[in-house]
């Protein structure tokens, strides 16, 4: 009896017991569809799956045990025969308990009215005997070798789902250590696990919001927008990812970034739903002060452009030979201003409001480059090749690498010359969209500058910082080369592209 208890006691078996999280737990379908195996594969009266603690025996799940200890779901050991299968870890068949001499004195035959018993060993992850998986009858019963096989096989089922407790429990202490709020849903989007972050954050009880509890944590302007999404993500097992702004414990509503993605099994089936909540909320706030600073900015600029065309036109009133030349000037003042709307950040309306042509690269080139074309000589520049639609994102870096390209050919390059002339070509492969800067008939060309100024360095940082393209300068004798590789699915990431031409 000393071995027994000195078994059942060891101090790495009972850590590796309340490291399982299953004492004191409530009932599971995954437990209990067992034990009716248990009951009709045997053809037994009760089946139960127990752990034995160091002073107790606690059933996990029951059939058939008798009250009231099926409502307490626990017996002191003076009760437990799964003692035994734990202690000698091994299998206890028992063909009648009142004349074995090893149980022939548990309390269990007469209060639980335990007379045959089979119980095999129930081991965790770490190699422990955790407890018992037993059959119990309340008449003498002769096992058989088969009663023992199937015992133990559908305790290798038990074990499996005890392994997975250990591993969903592993996982949660991982989960919790993230820095971002977690949690998990079933296939039909019911939540069922947040993580502690979570709790930090809201403050609310842990529970609270399982179910559907979740959306009341939302701003009421942005919970029918979360559902929406929400149920769209469900019905089409899209990835998830809204902004909204979400209850803190302070009472403030703090924008918070959520997304999700489903995980599936081999055959593609949804298992479970994992997402996260990242607050955003400072982020948020610097960009809307950063936007109003650059639409202030923008504006003010805009005014310059309006008010240096205005007192062209007005220098030009008493001079009517000036007229021809002061059109021509306002013409180029109000071309300019319509391509520094692309390069301001005010959004995408920006984009599109001053966007005369379809969104694409070609169109895009023919309003940045429209202040120095010339109607007199429309083969000065010239732009040829594949177009394919843009974004706003991509339009606001090209524009200013175009613009910058540009200028630099005004000042220093073909177009600074009458004679100067630009050629732009675009041409496709399967991943790449390739434009060609070529300047010709300008200043010749003696050698590659020594140093880069902040106009080409603007032109590096648009293209490839932004764009993710690939960037290469030629400074032949007869002009500027330079040819920017795009990535095509960096070009309008909001649809597939087509390429047109």
């Amino acid at each position: 009896m000393t071995l027994i208890l000195e078994n059942i006691i060891d101090s790495q078996r009972i850590d590796a017991l309340a490291r399982s999280s299953l004492l004191d737990t409530q009932r599971e379908e995954r437990f209990d569809r067992v034990t009716r195996l248990v009951a009709h594969a045997l053809n037994v009266p009760v089946a139960l799956v127990t752990l034995v603690d160091e002073d107790r025996q606690f059933f996990k799940s029951t059939v058939g045990l008798p009250e009231p200890w099926d409502s307490s779901r626990q017996t002191p050991l003076s009760h437990s025969f799964c003692k035994h299968v734990v202690a000698e870890s091994r299998t206890l068949r028992v063909t009648d308990a009142r004349s074995h001499p090893l149980v022939a004195q548990n309390m269990a035959i007469k209060d639980l009215s335990v007379v045959a018993y089979l119980g095999v060993p129930l081991h965790g992850p770490t190699g422990h005997v955790l407890g018992s998986l037993c059959a119990i009858d309340a008449k003498p019963r002769d096992w058989s070798d088969h009663d023992e096989r199937t015992l133990y096989d559908l305790a290798a089922i038990v074990e499996d789902q005890i392994g997975l407790t250990f591993t969903e429990k592993r996982w949660r202490e991982i989960l919790s250590t993230m820095p971002q709020m977690v949690w998990s849903t079933r296939p039909d989007g019911f939540h069922d696990y947040y993580n502690d972050r979570w709790y930090e954050f809201t403050g609310v009880p842990y529970g609270s919001t399982d179910g559907e509890g979740w959306n009341d944590m939302f701003h009421a302007e942005d919970q029918q927008k979360a559902w929406t999404q929400w149920r769209h993500s469900l019905a089409t097992g899209e990835p998830y990812e809204i902004e909204y702004r979400l209850r803190h414990k302070s009472g403030q509503y703090r924008w918070t970034l959520g997304r999700a993605l489903p995980i599936r099994d081999s055959t593609g089936v949804i298992e479970r739903w994992f997402g996260t909540c990242t607050d955003i909320h400072d982020l948020k706030s610097a960009e809307t002060q950063r936007d109003l600073i650059a639409r202030e900015l923008a504006h003010r600029i805009q005014n310059i452009f309006a008010v240096v065309s205005s007192l062209v036109n007005m220098s030009a009133r008493g001079v009517p030979a000036a007229r021809e030349f002061a059109d021509t000037v306002g013409g180029r003042i109000l071309a300019l201003a319509k391509a520094h709307k692309y390069v301001k950040s005010d959004g995408a309306n920006s984009v599109h409001a001053t966007f005369d042509h379809d969104h694409t690269v070609h169109g895009l080139i023919a309003t940045v480059l429209a202040p120095y074309r010339e109607p007199e000589n429309p083969e000065r520049i010239i732009v040829d090749g594949c177009d394919a639609p843009i974004d706003m994102r991509t339009a606001t870096a090209l524009a200013l690498a175009l613009h910058e390209l540009a200028t630099n050919s005004v000042k220093y390059g073909a177009l600074s010359a009458e004679a100067g002339e630009l050629a732009i070509s675009c041409n496709a492969a399967s991943e790449t969209l390739t434009i060609r800067w070529r300047e010709r008939g300008g200043p010749i060309v003696e050698e590659a500058p020594t140093r880069s100024g902040f106009g080409s360095e603007l032109v590096v940082t648009a293209a490839v910082t932004q764009l993710g393209a690939k960037l290469e300068r030629h400074w032949e004798r007869e002009g500027l080369t330079v040819t920017i590789d795009i990535p095509v699915a960096n070009l309008d990431q909001s649809a597939t592209n087509t390429f047109r031409g």
